[in-house]
Formats: C-alpha cells, structure tokens, sequence
C-alpha cells in the first residue's frame, strides 16, 4: 500500500479525526444553543455556516496536534513539530468525512447483528413450537419404546 495511504488509513489518523469531530460537534451545539438564547445572530448566518463552521475542524485539529504532543502519532512526526501540524490538519479536514464513513459502518455492522440475533430468535421460537406439537398435552405420558408401541 502506498505509504501516505497507509498513513491516513492508520488507527492514530482515525482516532485523530473522530477526536476533532467529536469536539467539533459539542463546541457546534454550544455555540448554536447561546446564539439563539441570546440572540446574538441567526444559526443560518452566512459568517457561521459557510465560513466558521467548514473552518472549526481544520484550526482545531492544527492546534490540537500542536499542544498534545504526547498524542501516539505516526513514526516521524511524533518528534517533529510542522509535521504534527500537517497531521492535524488534514485530519480536521477529513473529519467529518471520517466521521460519516465510521457512522455508516458501525450502522450496517449493528443492522447485520440485529438481524443476525432476529433470525436465531425466530429459529429458536420455531424449535420451542416444535418440540410443544410433539409433546402431549393432556398429562399422559406415552411411551415410546420398542417394547411399548400403542397403535
């Protein structure tokens, strides 16, 4: 695999992003609550959706890499400060991509599981309505044995 594939593929640039999600998520839903309690500006303010909010990642996560240098990042840039930076960068970039691409999976993983657990809940109700046709209901107990054989 190409080596800046490999890089962005890591565990360290996933967590990174979804790290940088995540917070911009939260500092999004602070900011959206204030505005419209004290009405400082609309939530559908050009200034915050189309310059604030696409930008917020991006700053966050070249700030972050900066200040959390004990972050396990990628061999090379843990010692090397514009190289962190870079990392955060492209990591707050991608975030939200990250972010929806993670959602997305772990959504089909938990439909195949609960689909999954459906099925044998239904083969098991089957088995149960199976075994209770067989046995009788009216407290005999007949035996089937080679020796006993009622017809």
């Amino acid at each position: 695999m190409d080596p800046i594939l490999s890089l962005l593929f890591s565990w360290q640039f996933i967590l990174f992003s979804l790290f940088i999600a995540g917070i911009t998520f939260v500092l999004r839903k602070i900011v959206e609550y204030l505005m419209s309690s004290f009405k400082w500006a609309a939530k559908e303010s050009k200034l915050w959706s189309d310059l604030i909010l696409p930008i917020l990642p991006v700053l966050l996560g070249a700030v972050i890499a900066d200040k959390f240098k004990h972050f396990p990042f990628p061999d090379g840039l843990s010692t090397f400060g514009s190289g962190r930076i870079v990392f955060g960068l492209v990591a707050g970039l991608l975030s939200t991509l990250v972010y929806r691409v993670i959602n997305s999976l772990l959504g089909q993983k938990i439909v195949t599981a609960l689909s999954t657990l459906s099925n044998n809940q239904t083969q098991q109700n089957q088995t149960v309505v199976q075994i209770n046709q067989q046995t009788p209901t009216d407290g005999s107990s007949k035996s089937m044995s080679a020796g006993n054989v009622n017809q």
